[in-house]
């Protein structure tokens, strides 16, 4: 062999492990990036925080021009830990779905879908994206069922295609799956540790956590806290003439009642029976009376169904106070929130006594308003 054979020889081999060299540290960093993607997943304890996640930081890290996300949510178990959640833009990047039909379309036999998108698919899985050329879609599949389906998107025509290799979008997609499954799970055992399981609305035990948690942010912001104890009348009638499911009926009505007059910062609980308890950060004395008052007058106007269908009306008896945590810091925030609680619930026993279907104000044990500033004579 020729020197000039050699030498054509030496550099097309020093060529060769340059490129190789150079998939080599390539594929490293696809390794070191999915690697690095999976620990952030695998952090995640809400699915709103894992979605943002997957929805917002996939986009950029991955370089991506879109992504979206399809849930099966047949029994409304994600919806319901995502009331706040607002998705990022552009429209449907988040949806759910309550049958397998758009899933089994795009699935046929459960595998990875790449390359250029039809029109259909397109439609199907980027709704309004027309500038995109090559697509991932990927399947989430947990114990044989599919639970979802993440999208990638690009408006490069070479960055997915048949004649690649997939395995760690593959990978992703299961752990992704598992992350789904276990952050849904994960909060719904924590809601179920301070969620009332009839009304849905929280729980005594949350709500003694929670009013410590108010009187500090009062106490703080020195704004007023007020505390509202409903006392359903004559609940005993409700279960003895229409039977319990009835009044189990009348609680779960009262709890989504309660839930749509809150505002975003109350808090609104079962205290326990028939007794639920609101509490209403910076409003005082008077706003609260107010507010209880309007609140009486619109659960009047609800009209109630035993378990029959039959339509009845009822009362109820409320009970107001307010504390002013930042005028009196003698005691502990824990004395205090027994206090506050402890003055509402007298004010219902007053409301009960002076004939039910009333507001009545106790004001707080060892909380003052703050005393207005003198004027100086000049």
């Amino acid at each position: 062999m020729s020197k000039h054979s050699l030498e054509r020889e030496n550099r097309e081999l020093k060529r060769s492990l340059r490129l190789l060299a150079s998939k080599v540290e390539r594929n490293e960093a696809i390794v070191k990036s999915f690697f690095e993607m999976e620990i952030r997943l695998l952090s995640c304890t809400s699915l709103s925080e894992l979605l943002d996640l997957i929805l917002i930081e996939f986009r950029e890290y991955f370089r991506l021009d879109a992504v979206n996300l399809v849930l099966f949510d047949p029994q409304q178990a994600a919806r319901t830990l995502l009331e706040d959640y607002v998705p990022p833009p552009p429209a449907n990047t988040l949806r759910f779905v309550e049958n397998q039909r758009l899933l089994k379309t795009l699935y046929t036999d459960k595998n990875l879908v790449v390359g250029e998108p039809d029109d259909t698919i397109r439609e199907t899985a980027f709704p309004g994206s027309h500038y995109i050329l090559s697509c991932a879609l990927l399947p989430l599949e947990r114990h044989n069922c599919i639970i979802g389906s993440l999208h990638l998107g690009s408006g490069d025509p070479t960055r997915y295609s048949n004649a690649m290799m997939y395995d760690y979008i593959k990978h992703l997609a299961s752990v992704i799956s598992i992350c789904i499954e276990n952050c849904i799970n994960y909060e719904n055992m924590k809601r179920m540790s301070i969620i009332d399981v009839l009304t849905r609305v929280n729980n005594r035990r949350s709500f003694e956590i929670e009013i410590q948690r108010e009187i500090s942010r009062a106490s703080r912001s020195e704004y007023p806290l007020s505390c509202l104890f409903l006392d359903l009348d004559y609940f005993k009638l409700v279960n003895d003439k229409y039977g319990h499911l009835s009044g189990d009926r009348v609680l779960r009505t009262v709890g989504g009642f309660l839930k749509q007059q809150q505002r975003k910062s109350d808090v609104v609980a079962r205290y326990g029976g028939e007794e639920f308890s609101i509490l209403l950060p910076n409003c005082d004395e008077l706003q609260s009376v107010q507010l209880a008052d309007n609140l009486r007058e619109k659960f009047n106007a609800l009209i109630f169904r035993s378990d029959k269908g039959e339509p009845f009306r009822m009362t109820t008896s409320i009970g107001v106070s307010t504390c002013y945590p930042a005028s009196y810091k003698r005691d502990t925030f824990e004395r205090l929130a027994y206090n506050l609680i402890s003055a509402a619930d007298k004010a219902v026993y007053h409301s009960k006594a002076a004939g039910r279907d009333q507001v009545q104000f106790v004001a707080t044990s060892g909380s003052e308003p703050p005393a207005k500033p003198k004027l100086e004579a000049v």
